[in-house]
């Protein structure tokens, strides 16, 4: 069935540009089965599911670093990938596979599973990168050079990504990156450099492990109604 005002089976799209933005409208289609043969579907639930799953994340994380870099004096962080601490080494080397695999997406044309690719990064960079962090983020800026490690680790990994992220959401990626470099505009910067980013496919592969590990005990903890703060007394991984 064709998408037709008389039988108004699609949402207007001056209402949702108007409400979620031109950036949640693009996103959706980029992200669509569509394009890979599939049926094309458009509701206002699946423009604010794309905006609920991947542009609120992405936003929050550079909102989250800008308040606590301005806590920390206006700290103003720098491009690194040298930090020693186990969960940069592991967001970093999980930014390079992004890079490179996006990259090879969108040169075959598959937008969707560069959105894919992307929905799943933010998921690891906001639910376990800066959560597992944020005890780091909280101490600021101290005489303890690595205590930079944190802000710089996670500039460079928002700054990368508004670029991968730019073919997509351009007028989000814009903002952020914008806020982040104080330069002219995203869509004139270069495509990130995979080489740039220290590989640790080991690292990544047990960091993985421990994710879902964590994601299990908390689908158990919802399934037994478990407090999130109640300890747990022991936990078998087969």
């Amino acid at each position: 069935q064709k998408m037709s005002k008389s039988l108004r089976n699609y949402p207007d799209v001056s209402e949702v540009f108007d409400r979620d933005g031109s950036d949640a409208m693009r996103w959706f289609l980029m992200s669509s089965s569509v394009l890979r043969g599939g049926n094309l579907v458009v509701t206002e639930e699946g423009i604010r599911a794309g905006v609920r799953e991947f542009q609120l994340p992405l936003w929050n994380a550079w909102y989250f670093f800008a308040t606590y870099a301005n806590a920390s004096g206006g700290y103003r962080a720098r491009r690194r990938t040298d930090s020693t601490n186990v969960l940069d080494r592991y967001i970093l080397a999980l930014t390079g596979d992004l890079v490179r695999d996006v990259a090879a997406d969108l040169q075959a044309l598959d937008s969707t599973m560069a959105a894919a690719k992307l929905r799943e990064f933010t998921e690891a960079l906001t639910n376990w990168y800066i959560r597992r962090s944020r005890d780091r983020f909280w101490v600021g800026v101290t005489d303890d050079p690595a205590s930079t490690e944190a802000f710089d680790t996670l500039y460079t990994v928002l700054e990368t990504l508004a670029r991968a992220t730019a073919p997509l959401l351009p007028l989000v990626s814009e903002e952020i990156w914008q806020g982040l470099t104080g330069e002219r505009s995203v869509h004139l910067a270069d495509w990130p450099d995979v080489s740039a980013f220290p590989a640790d496919p080991e690292l990544v592969a047990t960091m993985d492990l421990v994710r879902e590990i964590a994601s299990a005990g908390s689908s158990l903890r919802k399934a037994r109604q478990l407090r999130v703060r109640l300890p747990l007394p022991a936990l078998t991984v087969v």
